[in-house]
């Protein structure tokens, strides 16, 4: 369970917005993204390399995500993403990464990521977290991060692909541990403020905003569809 007080699910169309898809047609070439850790492990058994994957075969996939051109395919549904989807939601001027920053969490290897804030890192006080996976997670596959700040009682989100994680990354320290279960990740995450912002007011204000509004559309939904129910 997520703290709806600082976190919140975005949930969009994968048909509108077919991440998963174009990076299974252009940098991975395989149907399931969920399964691409067999993949590679037959590959690199198949060219001599041991039977097992390794931190750094999570980093070798992830540079071909990262290193993908700002004309193809893929950022150009991100950009158009952030300002169909996610613009609309906060209703007011954001800021974004240009370039976020792509995962890859094969079954069966360590952690990929050691448990920090945000802020410790890029010294950004106004800014909110995007966390999209392109695969469903959950378990040790998934990010963990805690209930609140400094609370330290790290839990898994459990996040379907066509979901995206809404959360005050800056200052809820989150991270992961080694994915034991027979999925892998793969995710990319960024992070967004208001245009201008500076203070930790603008992101606390953001944040608000957008769960808010976040949580109005959901409740609207849940309604609608409790209507043709009935």
């Amino acid at each position: 369970m997520i703290n709806t007080t600082n976190s919140g699910l975005l949930a969009y169309s994968t048909t509108e917005w077919p991440f998963a898809a174009i990076l299974s047609r252009d940098v991975f070439k395989v149907r399931q993204l969920h399964r691409l850790h067999e993949f590679v492990l037959e590959k690199k058994q198949r060219l001599g390399g041991k039977p097992e994957l390794t931190y750094d075969d999570n980093l070798r996939m992830r540079r071909l995500m990262q290193d993908l051109g700002d004309d193809s395919a893929f950022y150009k549904l991100y950009h158009a993403f952030m300002s169909k989807v996610l613009s609309p939601v906060a209703g007011c001027p954001l800021s974004y990464s240009s370039h976020p920053k792509m995962r890859v969490h094969f079954a069966g290897t360590p952690s990929v990521s050691a448990f920090h804030d945000d802020v410790s890192v890029t010294g950004r006080i106004d800014q909110v977290n995007l966390w999209i996976p392109f695969t469903d997670v959950e378990g040790s596959a998934s990010m963990w991060v805690e209930s609140d700040c400094g609370c330290g009682d790290y839990a898994p989100v459990a996040v379907k692909y066509g979901q995206a994680l809404i959360f005050d990354g800056g200052y809820l320290s989150h991270g992961t541990y080694p994915n034991n279960t027979t999925t892998t990740r793969i995710s990319m995450d960024l992070r967004f403020s208001l245009k201008n912002g500076r203070t930790r007011e603008d992101g606390i204000w953001l944040l608000d905003r957008v769960l808010s509004r976040l949580a109005a559309r959901n409740s609207k939904s849940v309604e609608f569809h409790t209507r043709g129910t009935t």
